[in-house]
């Protein structure tokens, strides 16, 4: 599937990379141990696009390559094989000024599309399999997602659920890069706390994530705001670590 999309969004020299369940997966793939605490039912790709017209076309080129439906449903989902699920995610100069993507043919929809257009310059090129190489949104790009989606949306506690998946792990998939880099977050907490880690995996990630939304100052300010609103020490954590100098 992902190599029959590849080759579509390559034919439209299309800038494009992996979010949501997959790239979840994807990532904390990269340690023997760790998987992810839901199942993946659906693809997420996000996919930089000027304008409507153009979702409108990369999309019948997929349908057209009879591997892919469109959904009855929503105008951003395929169906791959009458089975896996597919959502578009248009982001770019396709977004109006208030960050959202309008599609107006069938039914009206919108959507924020923040923090979108903020992780992308990050995201990593992987071997997904044998001759598939694909850009995967970091594992910090998909907290401040998964921040932004469960914000907009809270019923979507799966976001909620990732995150702090997220943290428990983190310091394992990264413990190299820790300990070269970040040896100050260690001195901060106390050693003899059942979550030292997770607070130091949340420091670091929020020192990531202050990288990433440079420049960005109103998604900043959302991201802070967010974080404020759950008084839970790992977020808190995270909201130090975005605040650091």
């Amino acid at each position: 599937m992902l190599k029959a999309m590849e080759k579509v969004f390559r034919e439209f020299g299309l800038d494009y990379f992996l979010v949501g369940a997959l790239a979840r997966d994807i990532r904390l793939s990269s340690h023997k141990d760790f998987t992810a605490k839901r199942k993946t039912k659906d693809i997420d790709i996000a996919v930089m696009l000027d304008n409507e017209e153009q979702f409108y076309a990369i999309k019948y080129a997929l349908v057209v390559t009879g591997d892919f439906e469109e959904s009855e449903y929503k105008a951003i989902k395929l169906i791959y094989k009458g089975g896996i699920e597919v959502d578009l995610l248009p982001f770019g100069e396709i977004e109006n000024e208030d960050r959202e993507l309008e599609l107006s043919r069938h039914a009206l929809l919108v959507m924020d599309m923040s923090g979108f257009k903020e992780v992308h310059p990050f995201v990593d090129t992987l071997t997904i399999a044998e001759g598939l190489s694909l850009s995967v949104c970091t594992l910090e790009g998909l907290v401040i997602l998964k921040l932004i989606a469960s914000d907009d949306n809270p019923s979507r506690t799966k976001d909620i659920t990732d995150i702090e998946h997220f943290l428990e792990v983190y310091f394992e998939l990264n413990s190299d890069e820790i300990y070269s880099g970040y040896l100050d977050i260690m001195d901060i907490y106390n050693t003899g706390s059942s979550i030292y880690l997770p607070l130091v995996s949340a420091r670091v990630v929020g020192r990531k994530m202050k990288t990433i939304l440079s420049g960005h100052d109103e998604t900043t300010e959302h991201i802070k705001t967010i974080l404020n609103k759950r008084p839970v020490a790992t977020w808190q954590a995270m909201l130090d670590g975005l605040n650091d100098e």
